[in-house]
């Protein structure tokens, strides 16, 4: 396996690839599931959006936490018990929705415990995947769970879709719980992770400036292109007037642009450098919200959220391998919790404001408000960037000759 497939021929990291892969196909089929019937019990898209806020808003608040966690645990463990506590609040969910009793505050509390248990996950995953491989293959390593997670996105929502439409929201549920389980037996058969040792003091993440730019560049990214995900219901509903197989087609071609995108990732950074490849994913990203702003027809929506896709996953998984690369091994988990907490937040804070916007100024002007914010976003990467967020400390910079 060679190109951006060479992470694969480790067999540990295969193994959680795959394990990944089960993971994120459940959890698609979920979320079409759950937005989708946030949309159906409430018109208002802030309801959508909410489902959205409170899945990220506790990895905000709770990352740092289970950063420090992940450092000074098992690894493994930690992930195998979260995996099932995942599994039991979903099959509640699942259960809730067989007896036609999941209303609009039950489905939020739940989706907020899910959203607690993701964020006490999230570290050690980020943690743990990637360094199943040499550093030099860390990029493509990470650009492979994002395609992983993208591929998943292509197949999961059209299920997902599939089975709201044919069998109702449970039986997405109760996929959504056995991904779990799965994916949790697959942890459980990997070798202990034990802490790293700490030859000496230990350093804040944020006492590193190549990581605090990385830092930002995710809050402003995820601020103002989350709305291209966490507004998609809304686009099938009232832009094409649609139902949830338009909205699982959506996302499903976004999953698609992101695929196309992430295997692509790491040659192209190598060719155009960090700071022009972010900035051009970034613009990428924004004329997909223009797109989509513009859609009234499903070939031309389908066509934004693929373009969308694509700008997400080549930021996203650039600026990821970035934080990988840069953090020391023994606070490793803190530096990609710090990650997680900005890029995250911003993505909630993304939700909430585009459902917000939607709701007050129109569906097509909040799109294209965050579009517009995006370019600015590229624009700033391009001018402010003195140093390659691929590079570690002391190794020249790809960004200076580009």
């Amino acid at each position: 396996m060679r190109g951006p497939f060479a992470p694969l021929r480790h067999p540990r990291f295969r193994a959680l690839w795959l394990a990944g892969l089960v993971s994120f196909l459940g959890t698609w089929v979920h979320n079409v599931a759950a937005r989708w019937t946030a949309a159906t019990l409430s018109t208002e898209p802030l309801a959508v959006s909410l489902v959205d806020a409170l899945q990220l808003a506790p990895m905000v608040l709770l990352s740092l936490f289970a950063g420090q966690l992940a450092d000074a645990t098992d690894r493994r463990r930690l992930l195998v018990a979260t995996h099932a506590g995942l599994a039991v609040v979903v099959a509640i969910m699942g259960v809730l929705a067989s007896l036609d009793l999941l209303s609009l505050p039950v489905l939020l509390g739940l989706t907020g415990v899910l959203g607690v248990l993701g964020a006490l996950n999230g570290p050690a995953w980020q943690a743990t995947v990637p360094r199943q491989v040499p550093d030099e293959e860390i990029p493509k390593a990470v650009a492979l769970m994002s395609t992983g997670f993208n591929l998943a996105r292509a197949v999961g929502p059209a299920a997902g879709a599939w089975m709201l439409v044919a069998v109702g929201p449970a039986a997405a549920f109760f996929t959504n719980a056995a991904s779990y389980l799965v994916i949790g037996l697959l942890l459980w058969r990997l070798p202990p992770q034990p802490p790293a040792v700490n030859p000496g003091p230990v350093r804040s993440p944020l006492s590193e400036p190549g990581l605090v730019r990385l830092y930002v560049v995710g809050l402003a990214f995820g601020l103002f292109a989350m709305p291209s995900l966490s507004l998609l219901p809304v686009v099938a509903r009232d832009a094409l007037h649609g139902d949830a197989a338009t909205y699982g087609d959506l996302l499903s071609a976004f999953g698609l642009g992101a695929v196309s995108s992430g295997l692509v990732v790491a040659s192209a950074v190598r060719r155009f450098g960090n700071r022009s490849f972010i900035a051009l994913t970034t613009v990428v990203s924004a004329i997909g919200l223009g797109m989509l702003a513009s859609a009234h027809t499903l070939p031309f929506a389908l066509a934004g959220a693929a373009v969308s896709g694509m700008g997400w996953i080549g930021t996203i998984s650039t600026v990821n391998a970035g934080v990988q690369m840069r953090a020391p091994a023994e606070v490793r988990a803190r530096a990609l919790a710090y990650y997680l907490t900005f890029a995250v937040g911003g993505q909630a804070s993304g939700s909430v404001l585009g459902g917000w916007l939607a709701g007050h100024l129109g569906l097509d002007v909040a799109l294209r408000l965050s579009s517009g914010a995006l370019v600015v976003v590229a624009i700033v990467v391009l001018a402010g960037y003195r140093r390659s967020p691929l590079a570690p400390p002391g190794e020249p910079s790809t960004l200076e000759a580009t």
